[in-house]
């Protein structure tokens, strides 16, 4: 089977770090084939951002056949132009928003959200209530970055995100985080939890629904 993976930022560094740890996640059995927004910018950060990117994306989808796929995810964590990607693929679509926040429902009634960007929070609240899960959220902390290609950048990404994990455990005791964002995928790993708290990668999240739907979804 193969999975079709649209980055709708248009950083090639991140989609190809992406589709690195999405090989190692799928295994095998599943070919990835990566593609990144040809217009954008280069890191969604703001609702203008999103509509450009979204329009990227379904150009993008548009020029191809998707019948060779057996799932599309869409990796972003702002999900640019998902429910218009959903209307024109024949084949399941997967957010990485959407997947993480299922994913952490199924792990416990109340998760947190640590994400890149100042304008994320109330973007990802609008999101959450037409979901209608905004309630099960405790409180979403915006992590400001710089380039993540950089180790050094990487490396300060790192140990603010887990400030910023250790201060909702601190005050929200949530039962699930979401380390949410394409710049962020594969921190997670290197992050912790006390006992009793889940840490979700927003990718690997989109990653495994990807797979179960494409397993579902076989003929």
């Amino acid at each position: 089977m193969r999975l079709l993976m649209l980055n709708g930022n248009t950083n090639a560094a991140m989609t190809a770090a992406m589709a690195t740890r999405a090989r190692v996640f799928l295994g095998e059995a599943i070919e990835v084939d990566a593609e990144t927004a040809e217009q954008g910018v280069a890191y969604i950060g703001s609702r203008r951002d999103c509509a450009l990117a979204g329009a990227a994306v379904v150009s993008s989808l548009e020029q191809r056949e998707t019948r060779d796929h057996a799932a599309v995810l869409l990796a972003c964590f702002g999900e640019p132009g998902l429910a218009a990607v959903r209307e024109i693929s024949s084949v399941p679509v997967v957010g990485l928003l959407e997947a993480s926040v299922l994913s952490a429902l199924q792990l416990g009634a109340r998760f947190a959200i640590v994400t890149p960007g100042r304008r994320w929070p109330r973007m990802i609240e609008d999101v959450l209530h037409d979901l209608g899960v905004a309630r099960h959220c405790l409180g979403i902390t915006p992590v400001e970055i710089g380039d993540l290609v950089l180790p050094a950048e990487r490396e300060a990404a790192r140990e603010r995100i887990q400030a910023a994990i250790d201060d909702q455990q601190a005050r929200l005791a949530p039962d699930a985080i979401i380390v949410g964002g394409a710049a962020f995928a594969g921190l997670a790993a290197a992050l912790s939890a006390p006992p009793g708290t889940r840490l979700i990668d927003s990718l690997d999240a989109g990653l495994a629904q990807s797979l179960a739907l494409m397993r579902l979804t076989a003929d």
